[in-house]
């Protein structure tokens, strides 16, 4: 053993080091040979260094407070040194309370209930299955634990003394006040943006996805996102989402975890989410979790609602274009329930007996006109109950369109010619089918975890046929069948996934799980049949344009920990690995996010993040409507995974009960993908990847928002002032040029106030700045060439001259919806709900798209050219009544 005391002086201060290496000695010697070299007294309980065994320790030149950090990291002491006195105590023991919060009435789990124990000022918040792991220190004293869920009454839970681990299921009862719902303090803070470490993240309910103003009745999630900064809408109508400016397919879309790829019903006026459905949402557009991957923009985790286990309770409502009907209730009771949601249009119905009608007065009756479009949501869940830890799980969502038109012409005669001409329907069909079943369980109390199995498929065809032209000429029949076209793709994804929740302490809550996906695209399909006759030397022409299969395997695994460095520090930190195999061709990403959250002061703080996106799928389309013309295609050799860098960086603050945010964001994307100049879905002889072309992004702007969750009187107001553009070197020559969806102003105020405990008002305005066009803004005369025909000379012509791609800003959008709620009790607890909504209040026409024509001048006899404007949506009233029971 060599020893050496070393002391120095450094501005009056006097620094200690140590020197040991000693070996197979007790603690008691080794401090007292610290208490030697620094001039130190140990001060300590008699029998508290009796049950160590003998062991080895070594630091050189180290400072006396590094050296009693590194000797007591393993054993279970800490230490507080007053001068030269050292005092040592025993580490308070700590203990886990972990459990589950359900719903009181329906034994349904309750998502981001904060569960807070009051003592040490520690609290977490329940996972997406209700379940949480709290480690406080073990005491002897009283430990008093509240637990709180908005819409719900607070509950406090003593123990007289926490001795040891303990699992608990805790029920909370709603609150049956449609009142104010005060949630103050900390518990509150657990959720808040200033104390919680995620950037760009809101969690909606159901109850503010029911209040916001509705078009034709139905409450709509995406539209409710829409109203949020950062986020644009697209097109006047559509359920479309533009976020921070990415484009439509860089939002991922979950349903109970798996992905759904057909968002919009009706070509984008209903999404495929069913507000009956929905348990609660979480929408990330910044810092994205390691958990969450493959898309670029934004994630939008819904979860469905649990069956009640206890009681039979179902609702059932009337819009005007489509009905809604839910039920729910204990298949066995306590152990068992299932929950299901159907939602279906019917236009189809309405349009029958309209057209009917039509067919029966009109004056030409050579023809009939059919027309059918439907669609439909089926959510369905089961859930069962084994034991207080496990549960076991099944959820399907299924959601089609389907459109259908026919015109029949009627047989006709001209002397001695007796015509017939049949035209048969254009279909189209698309839609969804999600299944999954899965297990969850409680390991122990600090160990959650869960392991699903999933299929999602998704199917669009469009098929167009003219049947049959026939006639008779002097007892001669003629006859001619022609044109069938039918265009199809869709994707079929088998896989596994799994994620686990651990807390080992307070100040560390980390996530781990890995998926695995098989992935079978047909990205393109097109068939062309002619067919002429039924004479000898009649002709049959079948064609297929393409046929392409193609099979991918889809591997990722995410860590993630949550990391309190400090009561003013906090770090969410992980890493997500993914890789994607196609075509004998292997990518992989290596994708790092990290999140850093700074308190200020109890009502202020600063975050900042980072995060790495990778996507493998892209979705082409030619139309800024949401039709079945749209196909997900994977990446290939040709066309590599797309890849985005955002940095953000944000200031938070609380006053009372208004959260004020301002969050300014830089996102960087490369291999986004555009159609070549002369290239479409449109079939033709060059493969589909061949059309398309790799290019690069840019965004960034500011986003200012003040909210008030809680009170009588809640909403937001949010403004982003946003840059976005692309480059493509085969395109635009090669210049950036805006995004379509580049809205520099957008302005949202949405106000929602409870009048009484029976009525409800709401309303939103909105204001953006127009979206981006490409318009010829010039013409030219010029001469066509002259044909083989030679009858056929040259022509003079005018023709349009195009500049820059997206050229012209349309005019700003601007639009007020208006709703009121109108609650009447019913007995034996059930509610009628009238829901009255008035979208674009005050009749904007906005624009839908600008066209250019040429209008003629008679009196010059000369045409000019002009831009019309074509609005969509005037205001546009509506009325549904929901009954619950």
């Amino acid at each position: 053993m060599s020893e050496r005391l070393l002391a120095e002086v450094n501005g009056g201060d006097e620094v200690r080091t140590v020197t040991l290496n000693m070996r197979n000695v007790s603690l008691k010697e080794i401090l007292a040979e610290i208490e030697k070299q620094a001039g130190v007294t140990f001060s300590y309980e008699s029998s508290l260094l009796k049950e160590f065994q003998k062991t080895s320790f070594k630091v050189e030149d180290a400072a006396l407070d590094d050296c009693l950090a590194q000797l007591f990291a393993s054993y279970p002491l800490v230490y507080k040194r007053t001068g030269n006195i050292v005092v040592l105590k025993r580490k308070p023991r700590q203990v886990t309370i972990s459990g589950f919060v359900r719903d009181k009435t329906s034994a349904e789990s309750l998502v981001g209930a904060s569960v807070y124990d009051v003592g040490s000022r520690l609290g977490i918040a329940t996972n997406a299955f209700g379940f949480f792991s709290l480690t406080v220190p073990a005491s002897d004293d009283p430990v008093r634990i509240s637990v709180s869920y908005i819409g719900y009454e607070n509950r406090k839970i003593d123990f007289p003394v926490l001795e040891r681990d303990t699992m608990l299921t805790l029920f909370l009862q709603t609150n049956a006040s449609i009142g104010e719902v005060v949630v103050t303090g900390n518990e509150r803070s657990l959720r808040s943006p200033v104390h919680s470490v995620q950037m760009g993240a809101l969690e909606v309910n159901q109850a503010t996805i029911r209040a916001t103003p509705t078009l034709l009745g139905e409450s709509d999630i995406i539209r409710t996102l829409q109203l949020m900064p950062g986020v644009s809408m697209g097109t006047e109508g559509v359920s479309g989402l533009y976020v921070r400016g990415g484009n439509v397919d860089e939002n991922l879309f979950l349903i109970d975890g798996n992905p759904v790829y057909q968002l919009n019903h009706l070509g984008g006026i209903f999404s495929a989410f069913n507000g009956e459905a929905i348990k609660s949402m979480d929408f990330y557009k910044a810092g994205f979790p390691a958990r969450y991957g493959g898309r670029l923009s934004s994630v939008v985790d819904v979860q469905t609602k649990e069956g009640n286990m206890k009681e039979f309770h179902g609702s059932a409502s009337v819009g005007l274009i489509a009905g809604n009907l839910s039920l729910e209730g204990p298949i066995i009771k306590d152990r068992t329930s299932f929950s299901i949601a159907l939602r279906r249009t019917w236009l189809d119905v309405i349009t029958a007996p309209t057209l009917a009608i039509f067919n029966a007065v009109k004056k030409d009756k050579s023809s009939d006109i059919n027309f059918r479009y439907a669609f439909h949501d089926l959510n369905a869940r089961i859930d069962h109950r084994v034991s207080d830890r496990s549960r076991l799980f099944v959820s399907i969502y299924n959601g089609n369109d389907v459109l259908k038109a026919t015109s029949e012409d009627n047989p006709s005669r001209d002397g001695s010619i007796s015509y017939y001409l049949d035209k048969t329907q254009v279909s189209m069909r698309w839609g969804n089918l999600v299944a999954s079943a899965g297990w969850t369980y409680a390991f122990n109390n600090r160990l959650f975890g869960k392991i699903a199995g999933f299929y999602t498929r998704y199917n669009a065809k469009i098929s167009y046929r003219e049947e049959e032209k026939s006639w008779d000429y002097n007892n001669e029949a003629y006859s001619l069948s022609f044109d069938e076209t039918v265009s199809a793709s869709g994707i079929n994804d088998f896989g596994v996934r799994t994620s686990f929740d651990y807390q080992p302490v307070s100040n560390h809550h980390i996530r781990f799980g890995g998926d695995y996906v098989r992935h079978d695209f047909r990205p393109e399909y097109s068939r062309f049949l002619t067919e002429e006759g039924d004479k000898p030397d009649s002709m049959q022409v079948s064609k297929v344009f393409s046929n392409e299969k193609l099979l991918a395997h889809e591997l990722s695994a995410f860590a993630e920990d949550d990391w309190t460095l400090a009561p003013t520090l906090r770090l969410n930190a992980g890493v997500r690995l993914s890789l994607f195999n196609i075509d004998r061709k292997t990518y992989t990403g290596v994708e790092p996010r990290v999140s850093l959250r700074w308190l200020l002061g109890k009502d202020l703080s600063l975050k900042a993040s980072y995060s790495r996106m990778n996507q493998y799928v892209h979705l082409i389309s030619n139309s800024f409507l949401n039709l079945p013309t749209d196909s997900w295609m994977p990446v290939t050799r040709n066309l590599r995974p797309l890849v985005s860098d955002q940095y953000s960086l944000g200031a938070y603050y609380n006053w009372k009960d208004l959260d004020f945010s301002m969050e300014g964001y830089y996102k960087d994307s490369r291999n986004l993908l555009e159609y070549k100049d002369g290239h479409s879905l449109v079939p033709s002889s060059i493969t589909w990847d061949r059309k398309l072309v790799a290019g690069k992004g840019c965004s960034y702007g500011l986003e200012w928002m003040v909210r008030r969750p809680v009170g009588r009187t809640t909403g937001w107001i949010g403004y982003s002032l946003a840059w976005s553009d692309r480059q493509f070197d085969e395109l635009n020559g090669g210049r950036r040029f805006p995004s379509r969806y580049d809205n520099r102003h957008k302005l949202n105020i949405v106000v929602m106030h409870k009048l009484s405990k029976r009525v409800e008002l709401s309303a939103a305005w909105t204001y953006t700045s127009g979206n981006y066009t490409t318009l010829s803004t010039e013409s030219y005369e010029g001469l066509t060439p002259p044909s083989k025909d030679p009858f056929y000379n040259f022509r003079q012509e005018q023709f349009d001259l195009y500049g820059d791609r997206n050229n012209y800003r349309l005019p700003a959008y601007h639009r007020l919806d208006l709703g009121i709620n109108i609650y009447r009790p019913k007995k034996k607890g059930r509610m009628g709900i009238w829901n009255v909504s008035v979208y674009n209040a005050y009749c904007r026409m906005n624009p839908f798209m600008i066209e250019k024509t040429d209008e003629y001048n008679p009196d010059e006899r000369k045409s000019y050219p002009v831009f019309k404007q074509y609005s969509f949506l005037p205001i546009v009233p509506s009325i549904t009544y929901t009954y619950k029971f």
